[in-house]
């Protein structure tokens, strides 16, 4: 009855397209359940953006734009991010949130009003949305700054250096800055900068 098991199986596999590894024990080995991570896979082979170890994914980072906030709140987040801290500033690791807010605030709102040309330059090289440029470039500062600078005693500027890439060469860079608010963990705003 072992050997009809194993058989039916390698029949299942054989009808999937897969070939499965044996264990020692003559058992079919699991298969990995995780793909590879975004910092894992390789980069793009035409021109993209890229910050701190991962390539802009136009698909995988596709996010919805600012009417995302219509009918809501100021108040009300959008998302958290985890935000890493940094030593030499004395500042914990935590979450930074980012709410709707209002145009001539913070947040989603704020960034929108006052940045959508900023980061239109940048998605314009690689055929993406503005707000999906944003919002890759945020998560990237937050997780994985190239730097953290106090601004003020309650917000901290995350940076982060997002280089436009093609055929291996960083055609152009841009450091985009992520201002939190130390206390309240929010958002306040995020814009490019071109570096020359």
């Amino acid at each position: 009855m072992r050997l009809a098991a194993l058989l039916g199986v390698l029949a299942v596999a054989a009808l999937g397209g897969c070939s499965p590894q044996l264990a020692p024990s003559g058992q079919p080995e699991p298969s990995p359940t995780s793909a590879p991570s975004p910092e894992q896979q390789p980069a793009p082979s035409g021109p993209h953006l890229s910050a701190e170890g991962r390539a802009f994914d136009p698909v995988a980072d596709d996010v919805g734009g600012t009417e995302v906030c219509d009918g809501r709140d100021g108040r009300e987040a959008l998302e958290t991010f985890d935000r890493a801290g940094w030593a030499e500033l004395g500042v914990a690791a935590g979450e930074a949130v980012l709410r709707c807010g209002n145009a001539d605030g913070a947040g989603w709102r704020h960034i929108a009003d006052g940045h959508t040309g900023d980061f239109g330059e940048l998605a314009s090289f690689v055929g993406a949305g503005w707000e999906d440029v944003a919002w890759f470039a945020i998560d990237r500062a937050l997780e994985a700054p190239t730097a953290v600078e106090r601004y003020r005693d309650d917000i901290v500027n995350y940076d982060v250096l997002v280089e436009l890439v093609d055929q291996g060469q960083v055609e152009r860079s841009w450091m985009v800055t992520v201002g939190v608010g130390i206390g309240s963990g929010q958002i306040i705003t995020s814009f490019p900068d071109e570096q020359r």
